[in-house]
Parts: C-alpha cells; sequence; structure tokens
C-alpha cells in the first residue's frame, strides 16, 4: 500500500510533546486545578467545626482531568492551603473507587505537605512516589481548624466538590456549587514497574534505554529526509543505529512500523502487551508481528500482523501502551535490536 512520508512521525511527535510538557499529547498526566497557584476567593472548610481530619477531592470540572487515565505513578503535587494553627501536616492522597458508581472514596496513599503560612500560599511537594491505578484521584485531608483550602469559583453548576472522612460510600457532595479545589498533582506512567515515573523519574524512561529521550530529539532534528545514504564513516554515528520512527495502526487489527536501517538484513519487529497490561499468558504476549528482507539502508515501512491471541487482545482495547521490539540482522555483522514503550 502506498504511503505518504509526513514531516513529524506520530510517535517522535507525542515523545517531543511529553518532553516538553505541551498539551495534551504528553503521557504525563496533571491531575486537578488547572490553575493550582491562582489566588483563592475563598476557603473549604471555612464554616467547619474543629475535630476530625476531613477531606476534600474535585469530582467535576469542567476542562480539568480528574482521574488517571492508566495506572502509573504520582511524582509531584501542590495545593493553595493556610497555617490556622497546630503543626500538624495536612496530606494529599490518593483515593481510589469505594464503589461501581465512583461515588465512595478510599484513602489508600498520602503524603504530608508543608503547610505554615497563615495567609495562604501554595504549598508543593515533589520526587514522589505514589502508586496510582486508573481510575484513582487526588484529595486533600487536613484536621479543621488547623489547616484549610483554598479554593476559587466557578459558572455554576460547574465545580462539584465532595467531602469525606476515611472510607466513604457514598461521601458528602455539594452538588455542583462553582468550587474548584486549588489541588492539583502529577501523574506518570510507569512501564516498566519500578515505581518510578518514566518521564521525570526513571533514567531509562521505563525501558527505553538510557539514551530514550536524546534519540527521539536526534530523529526529529533529521526531519524526513531519506536515509539512502546514509553508510560509511561521514555518516554521523547516530545515523548508524537501528531506529524506530512511527508506529501506526490500521484496520482489522493490523499495524505499520517505519524503521530507519543502517544496513541491509532481515528485519522484523514485534509488539508486545507488557506485564502491566498483559493478561495471564507468560511474562509477555506477542499481538502483532512482520518481518522482511532490505536490500539497501534507509527508511521503510514494516507491515504487521496480528497474532490470533493479539488479534482477541486489540478487538477488545482501545488505546494501550505497548512494548515494541525491532530487530535486524545483517548478513555480515552483528544482529540490533532496540526496544521502545509505544502507545497503541
Amino acid at each position: 500500500m502506498a504511503l505518504q512520508r509526513r514531516s513529524l512521525p506520530l510517535v517522535t511527535a507525542l515523545l517531543l510533546a511529553a518532553a516538553l510538557g505541551a498539551g495534551q499529547a504528553r503521557a504525563a498526566t496533571p491531575l486537578g486545578s488547572p490553575g493550582a497557584s491562582a489566588t483563592p476567593s475563598g476557603f473549604a472548610c471555612a464554616n467547619c467545626q474543629a475535630g476530625a481530619p476531613v477531606g476534600f477531592r474535585q469530582f467535576a470540572l469542567r476542562g480539568a482531568t480528574l482521574e488517571a487515565p492508566e495506572d502509573g505513578v504520582l511524582v509531584s503535587a501542590s495545593v493553595y492551603a493556610k497555617r490556622i494553627a497546630g503543626a500538624e501536616p495536612p496530606r494529599i492522597a490518593v483515593l481510589r473507587p469505594a464503589g461501581d458508581d465512583g461515588v465512595g472514596v478510599n484513602e489508600v496513599e498520602s503524603v504530608p505537605v508543608p503547610v505554615s503560612s497563615e495567609t495562604g500560599a501554595r504549598s508543593a511537594v515533589a520526587d514522589l512516589h505514589l502508586p496510582v491505578k486508573r481510575g484513582d484521584s487526588i484529595g486533600f485531608v487536613f484536621t479543621p481548624g488547623e489547616v484549610d483550602l483554598g479554593v476559587r469559583g466557578r459558572p455554576r453548576p460547574d465545580g462539584a466538590v465532595q467531602s469525606f472522612t476515611g472510607p466513604c460510600d457514598p461521601c458528602g457532595m455539594d452538588g455542583g456549587t462553582g468550587t474548584e479545589l486549588l489541588l492539583d498533582a502529577v501523574v506518570e506512567p510507569d512501564v516498566d514497574q519500578d515505581g518510578l515515573g518514566d518521564e521525570s523519574q526513571d533514567p531509562d524512561g521505563g525501558g527505553l534505554g538510557v539514551d530514550w529521550m536524546d534519540d527521539w530529539f536526534d530523529d526529529f532534528e533529521e526531519g524526513d529526509q531519506l536515509d539512502e545514504d546514509a553508510v560509511g564513516e561521514t555518516v554521523p554515528a547516530r545515523r548508524q543505529r537501528l531506529k524506530l520512527l512511527d508506529v501506526d495502526r490500521l484496520p482489522g487489527q493490523r499495524a505499520m512500523v517505519l524503521v530507519r536501517a543502517p544496513s541491509a538484513g532481515r528485519l522484523s519487529a514485534a509488539i508486545t502487551l507488557p506485564a502491566s497490561q498483559r493478561t495471564g499468558a507468560g511474562p509477555f504476549l506477542t499481538v502483532l508481528t512482520g518481518e522482511t528482507r532490505l536490500k539497501r539502508p534507509g527508511r521503510v515501512w514494516l507491515a504487521l500482523s496480528p497474532t490470533p491471541r493479539g488479534a482477541r487482545e486489540l478487538a477488545r482495547r482501545g488505546t494501550t501502551r505497548t512494548k515494541t521490539i525491532v530487530s535486524l540482522r545483517p548478513a555480515r555483522a552483528p544482529r540490533k535490536v532496540l526496544m521502545r514503550s509505544v502507545r497503541l
């Protein structure tokens, strides 16, 4: 089939956006308030009775992501809060749905946040390693009369807020009074499940290799120029490496990968579900495979076909994070192998 070349391969664009922190293309997900550093128009617990700790979470807010779209690690968080009395630190908590309707919550992980300002200020914590499951949200837990949480108004009925005291099902709900909690957090993927956020904490990018970001920027800077002349000692070393440039999912549970090969040889590729995505059959599940023989170096589209089990898995999934393994076996040189994490 004939495919047009593009100036910016899809996967490269996604990873560049992730590195630059731009828009919705990045893999890291901001949860909660889009403007947690804004000056508050009030405080959540101005009328609360002093006593046992209470928690708040944003239940609905137009334009904000409030639940983790996939498993990962909460790596940082911030909140606009003020100190009224006492010294006990409040907590930013990871909340998990307690019922099928998502109204109830359980606090599964938390981290203390230093709050000392008597008038209110943004307090942040970084380098966190709190595991997050898909569907989890964030909340702020504090003792009324000691600490309070900054809020700002939104046009009603936007801005529904939930209050809770420990596990609750259902929890208190304000029904949408136009309240935005000035609380946010960042969740990153953890493809290799080592407890480190793949973008800012994991040296190998979750299994992408220690030079994963430099590799993708190299490909972007090279643009879409063909590499048919990429031979000999005059070519930069980076062009002599096997590269995965793009992955396209096609109808019929098929896919194509764009590979830059530094030499002729037998080229093969396989897309697998990593340990966090597999369904119980062995250490990994191969869902797509393909191979071809290259007569010269350059860029080539390689068609991948589904395995029987892979076709069933792809049919029941939407977007999923995968591991892509590409192998090039030259006639008279050691085999080259690379592995990349790709959202398919």
